[in-house]
């Protein structure tokens, strides 16, 4: 079987895809198929991106077009893909949901046939993909069920894979282990070769994705997430991949409802109607209270109140923090700022800070 792999959050979720190939039984590089959809530090305009937003993409086949290198976002935009096409081992094909899942099933359909995929492999990092819509912790659910509806409407064989269950910070670790178990799900082999990737997260300010890198490279302990500081745990489970049908998911998740939707637009409101939670909201709003602001000036001073953040979160039992939450600690709007502050990092405090994460109570040990 050749699989197609969408990264179902786009985002981080692309670089995971990245390494599945090995996973499945294959060896040729990934296509990935992936929304341009990334955080107000890349893209300082919410929601993702479209085929409009880029210049400079290749069209592999009516409808489908591919980031390359040299690919440009336009019009005050911003992506990741461009430098993930540099430097990930697999191709990148832009999901766009202007024609809500309708028009992303078209896109799927069309890749799989002219590029010669027998199946869709979706993957989710944190497994928020599996929410039946009432999760308290949910806080993005529209990306993942856009692209189930999509994957369901091809008619194609296809499955989700679930990897690093609760790292993302919405739905805990232990609920996503239920449902993979209420759902019967598949054990694939351990993520591995994590260490090939793992220099983009120097630049790249996903955090689950980091993460699972880091678990899948040894590391394990309490980890501080996200701006309100969460807590979420590195185990020998971790980096384990799980694989479910997807006839057996659609019916579970409000990607149901989605199926027949042909906009973005009506999609959010469908999923918000469903879930009572809109990212697009929420990053409109976190964008207009950055308005104006500008990045703080990072100087060696500022490790100083580097170790109060880390005093305190010892004292809450964390062992690293993620550089993401670093971020939000110390006010950070631009992915330049967030470069620098990975930069200061591995200069000064080498022997704590590696990507995706600082330990809080050094050195780290190899």
């Amino acid at each position: 079987m050749r699989s197609l792999i969408i990264a179902a959050g786009g985002g981080g979720d692309a670089i995971t895809a990245a390494l599945l190939p090995p996973l499945l039984g294959q060896d040729a590089p990934a296509v990935v198929m992936t929304y341009s959809w990334d955080r107000l530090l890349i893209d300082p305009l919410p929601g993702p991106r479209s085929v409009r937003d880029f210049q400079g993409l290749a069209e592999v086949a009516p409808g489908v077009h591919e980031v390359l290198s040299t690919s440009r976002p336009i019009g005050g935009a911003g992506s990741s893909l461009p430098r993930l096409a540099a430097e990930l081992p697999a191709r990148l094909l832009l999901l766009d949901p202007t024609r809500g899942a309708v028009g992303m099933a078209e896109q799927m359909a069309t890749t799989a046939q002219v590029l010669g995929f027998d199946e869709l492999v979706l993957l989710d990092v944190g497994g928020d993909a599996l929410t039946t819509g009432d999760d308290p912790g949910l806080r993005s659910p529209l990306a993942d069920q856009l692209v189930i509806a999509a994957a369901a409407r091809t008619g194609l064989p296809a499955r989700l894979v679930i990897a690093g269950a609760g790292l993302d910070g919405e739905i805990p670790t232990e609920v996503v282990n239920e449902r993979l178990a209420q759902l019967d799900a598949t054990e694939l082999s351990p993520l591995s070769g994590a260490a090939a990737v793992r220099n983009v997260f120097t630049w790249h300010p996903s955090e689950a994705s980091g993460l699972l890198a880091a678990a899948a490279d040894g590391r394990r302990g309490c980890v501080q997430v996200r701006d309100a500081g969460d807590q979420v745990r590195l185990t020998d489970e971790t980096a384990r991949l799980r694989g479910i049908g997807l006839d057996r998911v659609i019916h579970l998740v409000p990607a149901q409802h989605l199926l027949q939707v042909d906009s973005l637009d009506e999609a959010e409101r469908t999923v918000h109607d469903l879930t009572r939670v809109s990212e697009i909201q929420y990053e409109s709003a976190k964008a207009n209270r950055r308005y104006g602001t500008s990045d703080p000036e990072l100087s060696p001073e500022c490790l100083n109140r580097l170790d109060n953040i880390s005093e305190e979160a010892l004292r809450y039992g964390v062992d690293y923090i993620s550089t993401r939450r670093l971020a939000e600690v110390f006010g950070i709007v631009t992915l330049h700022a967030y470069s620098a502050l990975c930069d200061l990092l591995k200069r000064c405090r080498s022997d704590r800070y590696e990507p995706s994460m600082y330990l809080v109570q050094g050195p780290l040990k190899w």
